[in-house]
């Protein structure tokens, strides 16, 4: 069969709560399952058309020779944080004069909705200046704030450290490696470095900056000519014990904050080998298992990519994401990840599908937000680069449109649910359920470089409204890019068309 004449066909399986009913074609499992106290028997409900749909009475059984798309929202997966970007360096240009600041935050918290934003823990770092330092921050975060009120929902904040005051360093330096200092007697300042992480939450609340989470140190795991600090697995002469440092800040947390204390992100090295990440958490499990919120990792080591052109094999990480079960499985650990920025467009949606479905991430943070660039153009590694180009100072990257795509419309507390589909080697797809199970989120992503046509049949089910967004982002031809536009609703046979190289967003609503 031609490519062309292909239909991909959605059947969905529609939990009681959602007034579905299963097609015909579907058996039923010998015994009966029971999820979040919904069972998964099923009962007839309306046929009528619902306002603005044109529902076909009876629909066509399902050709077994098409392409069949399976989503079953009754078999749940994680529960999503949310996604977002890092506001960490550079963030003062945003404000800087010549940008039409209004227009670029409104493109992260307004059009894309980005739930989570990185900030960088800068308290008591390069000057006594605090003001000075957390004035953008504090910009950025009423911002988000104010444009997240408006759906009913509150940004959510993590502090990430780069460097601990020049100080606390062995080198005395924020700057060029180095670890902990010691005292006199030879042991780290453990208690001196979670001192000061106490003081930094307690600093950024007061400025009514919200911490909802922390990660005590970037890429542990990573020697940084800019701002960095090395920890080891284990404690040696040279390198303090992540552990230590991690569990010292958690008692001082909860101390001086208690149930109040930002949740604790780990270790948030530069690599996701499942192995290298537990080694790092090890003694944290076996000592205080319950001081973990998330795991915490970048991608820069484990896949397959091009840095000079910032690209990134599809499928790189893929094995490391499946061993995440293994390592961390039985603790029940959220994964988040904080950052990556190798791709352009349509990698960087498949990485994001493969984070979802392989590692099952309940976060997705993007590196970086924004970036001064003369140069940015649609391939560069930001999501948008700060320039003096056009009258607004700054330009939208592919990636994000490829974000968008997720981040507009997966909502925190929304639950990935069960997707599959038989053939369809060049597709990479996602989906998920709203908390009330009346809002179900497809996200497609046609690798190939041929349309097709997806058809998703609702069968008796009241379909209120669906909505469709899409995105072309071809990695060699961008002439024919469709940067991003709300295509409508479906088709009267419940059709949409995928062209070659694209990202589709289908929001289906259920009465």
């Amino acid at each position: 069969m031609k490519k062309l004449c292909k239909l991909f066909l959605l059947t969905l399986f529609l939990p009681l709560s959602a007034c579905g009913s299963e097609p015909d074609a579907v058996k039923e499992p010998e015994t009966p399952q029971v999820s979040a106290g919904v069972e998964t028997t099923h009962t007839p409900t309306h046929t009528t058309a619902p306002t603005g749909e044109t529902t076909p009475e009876a629909e066509t059984p399902p050709d077994e020779t098409y392409l069949q798309y399976t989503f079953q929202p009754d078999k749940k997966h994680q529960t999503i944080d949310g996604f977002g970007g890092a506001f960490t360096w550079y963030s003062d240009q945003v404000f800087s004069a010549g940008k039409n600041t209004d227009g670029l935050l409104d493109a992260f918290f307004t059009d894309a909705k980005m739930s989570v934003i990185r900030f960088k823990n800068e308290y008591a770092y390069r000057t006594e200046d605090y003001a000075g330092n957390v004035g953008p921050m504090l910009r950025i975060y009423e911002a988000a704030a104010e444009r997240a009120a408006n759906y009913g929902e509150e940004p959510t904040i993590l502090l990430s450290c780069w460097s601990p005051p020049a100080g606390l360093k062995s080198n005395q330096s924020i700057d060029g490696g180095g670890s902990l200092a010691k005292h006199e007697d030879g042991t780290y300042m453990y208690e001196e470095y979670a001192r000061w992480w106490v003081d930094s939450v307690k600093f950024y609340r007061d400025w009514d900056i919200k911490i909802d989470y922390v990660s005590i140190q970037n890429e542990c795991d990573f020697v940084a000519g800019y701002d960095g600090c090395e920890f080891a697995p284990t404690e040696t002469d040279t390198q303090a014990s992540y552990a230590k440092a991690f569990l010292a800040v958690y008692d001082a947390m909860q101390a001086e904050f208690g149930d109040e204390a930002p949740k604790m992100i780990a270790p948030e090295t530069m690599s996701c080998e499942p192995l290298r990440l537990y080694d790092y958490v090890k003694e944290i499990i076996e000592t205080k298992p319950e001081s973990i919120y998330g795991i915490g990792y970048h991608l820069y080591v484990g896949g397959d990519s091009d840095e000079e052109n910032n690209t990134v094999k599809y499928d790189s990480f893929l094995w490391n994401f499946m061993d995440m079960e293994k390592y961390f499985g039985e603790y029940g650990y959220a994964r988040w990840q904080t950052e990556f920025f190798r791709g352009r467009g349509l990698q960087t949606a498949a990485l994001i599908n493969n984070a979802m479905t392989q590692a099952d991430m309940n976060a997705y943070i993007y590196w970086s937000a924004v970036w001064p660039n003369d140069n940015a153009d649609f391939e560069t590694g930001e999501l948008i680069g700060l320039h003096n180009k056009n009258k607004d100072g700054w330009n939208i990257c592919a990636d994000y449109y490829a974000l968008r795509h997720f981040s507009e419309f997966i909502r925190p507390g929304y639950t990935r649910v069960e997707a599959s589909m038989q053939g369809g080697m060049d597709f990479k797809t996602s989906a998920y359920m709203s908390e009330d199970g009346k809002t179900l989120v497809l996200v497609v992503i046609n690798l190939g470089d041929t349309e097709e046509t997806l058809q998703i049949p609702t069968g008796e089910q009241h379909l209120a409204e669906s909505l469709v967004y899409q995105s072309v982002l071809g990695l060699e031809d961008s002439s024919k890019n469709i940067l991003y536009q709300k295509i409508g609703a479906l088709q009267a046979d419940h059709t949409v068309k995928l062209p070659g190289e694209s990202i589709t967003t289908v929001v289906l609503t259920f009465e």
